[in-house]
């Protein structure tokens, strides 16, 4: 276990800022990946990042952050904000101090940051990366999201979002009053969309068939993602061009349903499920001809900002996306057709068949230079977290 850097720098600040984020889990999914790659890449902003889980999955994330050094605690007390708070503040004490905690749990961060306050910890940050929605469900929940919203605003010094609904989502339609409340994208490290790579090793490590048109998708196997509906489109697009297959990286409780799926439509071996990866910027650059991301918008789906569709663009990759996916997310349009989620699997594969343009290099080049000057680079993303967490706006 390393110990948290607490020397002085020669970066432009006094000292080291000591940082901790709290998260549900470290599995799977884009957030929990940014959240790895962000810890040590905040070196680079004199910040010394530690994570704190509320479940411990011992998954590829978890054991990928202990891998690059990053300290991980955990916090037990999911769904039990009096446990949690216990918990919070007795590993703040023992490993602290920290000058700021950065909550990743909707809602529940309410308790986090009123126990940060509580622990005398300066800046403590809000983050919401879902959209739950409060109209359908129960009293209860409502009541409890409305108490969340008392805590965030009494405790938070700040509460930020990739995306505008996702913030509204969490702090009411009258967010934007506060200045406290803004939208800031999640950066993405850009280094492996940089690194040379062999399409050709990589697809016959995947035992992709020679010349098949890839659908490509990353993210949880769940109804929220619509992953079913990716099995239409392949059997759709298969209707159109023989050779065609659907790699699907994630993981998630539909994966048997839809190999089954597969199967009785007659192409079981036309779907590849490696599982979740960390090579996948590699994946989306080498295995991959076309995304396809079919995520509906709220209520059927909960996507803020997938950053499954930022890392497709910054690879250059030729997307479809559905209406799930929000305008922030689209930051080279000339790669995107966007359309409806309902739009029925032959629309979908017509748009794919079309977007599918293989080898063009210099659209590639465009895309991750424009993706190196935008607030999606990680290196962006993190000189303005930083503002938050050396210059907190007290409430």
């Amino acid at each position: 276990m390393n110990s948290p850097v607490d020397s002085v720098t020669q970066h432009g600040h006094d000292r080291v800022l000591r940082v901790l984020h709290v998260a549900t889990m470290l599995r799977s999914g884009g957030v929990e990946r940014w959240l790895v790659d962000l810890c040590p890449a905040g070196r680079a902003e004199n910040l010394s990042m530690d994570i704190a889980v509320l479940v411990e999955t011992d998954g590829l994330f978890e054991r990928l952050a202990r891998e690059r050094g990053i300290r991980v605690f955990q916090c037990p007390g999911l769904g039990r904000p009096l446990a949690f708070m216990r918990s919070l503040w007795r590993l703040i004490r023992q490993h602290g101090p920290y000058d700021a905690v950065h909550a990743h749990l909707h809602a529940f961060s309410g308790f986090a940051v009123a126990v940060a306050r509580l622990a005398g910890v300066p800046a403590r940050i809000v983050h919401s990366h879902n959209v739950v929605g409060n109209s359908s469900q129960s009293l209860a929940r409502r009541t409890y999201v409305s108490l969340a919203r008392v805590l965030i605003r009494t405790f938070a010094t700040a509460a930020v979002a990739p995306a505008a609904l996702p913030v509204q989502d969490l702090m009411g339609s009258s967010w934007n009053r506060d200045p406290r409340w803004r939208v800031m994208p999640c950066g993405i490290d850009l280094t492996p969309f940089r690194t040379p790579v062999d399409s050709v090793s990589s697809r016959a490590a995947l035992r992709i068939p020679p010349g098949a048109l890839v659908l490509g998708s990353v993210g949880r196997l769940i109804p929220e993602k619509n992953s079913e509906f990716l099995v239409d489109i392949l059997a759709a697009v298969l209707r159109r061009v023989d050779n065609a297959c659907l790699l699907l990286v994630g993981e998630g409780p539909l994966r048997d349903k839809l190999e089954a799926k597969a199967r009785l439509g007659g192409f079981g071996d036309r779907i590849i499920l490696p599982g979740t990866r960390s090579d996948v910027p590699a994946l989306l650059r080498t295995a991959m001809d076309v995304f396809v991301f079919p995520s509906p918008p709220p209520p059927r789906g909960n996507e803020a900002l997938p950053l499954a569709v930022v890392e497709a663009q910054a690879a250059g990759l030729p997307g479809v996306f559905s209406d799930g996916v929000p305008p922030e997310a689209i930051i080279i349009p000339e790669l995107i057709t966007q359309i409806p989620a309902d739009a029925g699997a032959d629309r979908w594969a017509e748009a794919v068949v079309r977007r599918a343009v293989r080898g063009n290099a210099g659209l590639a080049a465009h895309a991750l230079s424009a993706m190196e000057q935008s607030d999606f680079n990680c290196l962006h993303n993190l000189k303005k977290l930083a503002k938050l967490y050396r210059n907190p706006q007290t409430p």
